[in-house]
Order: structure tokens, then sequence, then C-alpha cells
């Protein structure tokens, strides 16, 4: 199999040893690469090399797990949704991020079943066109793991986890008691990316609710929020130390 992997500089690198002795140095595509270095202070000095790695050639669960490896921790929120039927869905999406501003819009990358088939949530939200954003936190965590779980399309998994549905104002799909933060979100745009169609869900939000106890001088707190954040592999992490630098000009960001 074509892992698509780069050789590090030193033959006597660890990793090295490892892949001389399984045969991988023998694959051409690491046969075919010279180590690359970094100079220390400009001096040529070969103090550093870095494994290489070509994504065209790489088996794609290692992509994979680099790329959610390096860009941690990321954020974790369950989307909400309600299908035609009014049955409710609930599951955990750590591929999300803040896209805009004006209006305010969120994203949220929904992966396809292995057979290609559409989730439960995207199905949900190109039917109705809404779903609500709930940013999960540290005293919920383990429902959060449980919810991902898979269920029959006619099952809810509020019901499953124990959860709390909690009315919106201006969509339909409720939002989950137990967290602080919820947002209300409008369908924009739903992308498919890539040969596999990879949906990217792009939402206004139309609405915010904040609890107030999370809040200090008009910002949410992060250590009174205690969100969590996804790692690699069955990884999570908290919040930790939290450090400040404020801006040349004072103004806040």
């Amino acid at each position: 199999m074509d892992m698509g992997l780069g050789v590090p500089g030193s033959r006597d690198h660890p990793t090295i040893r490892q892949w001389r002795a399984t045969g991988l140095l023998a694959h051409p595509v690491c046969a075919r690469r010279k180590p690359r270095y970094l100079d220390a202070l400009g001096q040529g000095i070969p103090t550093m090399s870095y494994l290489e790695f070509d994504p065209s050639v790489t088996d794609k669960r290692q992509v994979y797990r680099l790329l959610t490896g390096a860009v941690v921790p990321r954020p974790i929120g369950w989307a909400s949704t309600v299908n035609a039927n009014g049955t409710t869905n609930l599951a955990p999406f750590s591929f999300f991020t803040v896209v805009c501003v004006i209006p305010p819009m969120i994203s949220l990358t929904i992966a396809r079943n292995p057979d290609g088939s559409e989730k439960h949530t995207l199905k949900n939200v190109r039917q109705t066109g809404e779903f609500c954003f709930n940013v999960v936190t540290q005293p919920v965590w383990r429902e959060m793991v449980d919810s991902a779980n898979a269920i029959p399309e006619e099952d809810s998994e509020f019901e499953a986890t124990g959860l709390t549905p909690m009315p919106c104002v201006k969509i339909k799909p409720p939002r989950v008691k137990e967290v602080p933060i919820h947002f209300e979100c409008k369908l924009h745009q739903v992308i498919e990316l890539g040969p596999n169609r990879h949906p990217l869900v792009i939402g206004e939000v139309v609405y915010m609710h904040v609890d107030p106890a999370c809040m200090t001088d008009g910002y949410i707190d992060m250590k009174k929020l205690d969100p969590i954040g996804r790692l690699n592999g069955f990884q999570y992490s908290t919040i930790g130390e939290i450090f400040n630098r404020k801006f040349e000009d004072g103004q806040p960001r």
C-alpha cells in the first residue's frame, strides 16, 4: 500500500530503523525521496529533518490522521435538527468554524457514510433548511460521545442520551438545555467538495442564546464556559492554561 511517506534525514533516526526493519524504505515512494534539512541560524548545519507526505499518493487514512492531529484543538458542536416527520436528531461535529460575521455564519463539515449516503443531520438540513448549533461543554462530554453512536433514523439522540430538548425562537429544531450557548441557524449553502462530494454546510446564525453565567464584562469567559476540544484519535481536551497579550493600540479583538 502506498503510504506516501517521506524519509527523515538521519540514518539513525528511530523511524528510519523501524522502516528499515519492516522493509518500508524499499518502497519506491520512500526510496526516491532525498532528505531535506533546515539550517541552524543560516550556517548550513543539518539539525532537523521532516517526514514528507504527498496527499495525492498517501493513504487517505494517514492523511486524515495528519490533518486531525495537527489542526487541534477543535471545538465541538452539537448540531440539532429535525426531519420532515418531526423526529429530532443530535450529532457532534468538530469540523466547524466561524466563516462570516456580517451576517454571522458558521460552517459545518458533515462527512458522508462509508457507502456514500448522507448522514441524518445533512438530510434533515437539506429537508428543512434549519439546524441549531449547541456548544459542547465539559459536564456533558459523555453524552456528546454517546450521541455519536449510529441509531435508526426514526429514533432520537435526545432520548437515547437523556438530554433535554428546548424550543428555539426562529427555527423548528430544538436546542440542548444542558449547554450554555446555542446558535439558531438557517441554511445558506451546501458546497460539495472533492470527488466524494464532501458536504460543507454553511448556516446563517439568526438567533443566539447565551447563559449569562458564562459571561464576564461582556465577553464569554472561557473558564466559566468550560468547553472541550477534539484532538486526534479518541482524545479530547479542556481549556487548561489561558494567557493574554494585548494589542499595541489597547483595543480588544
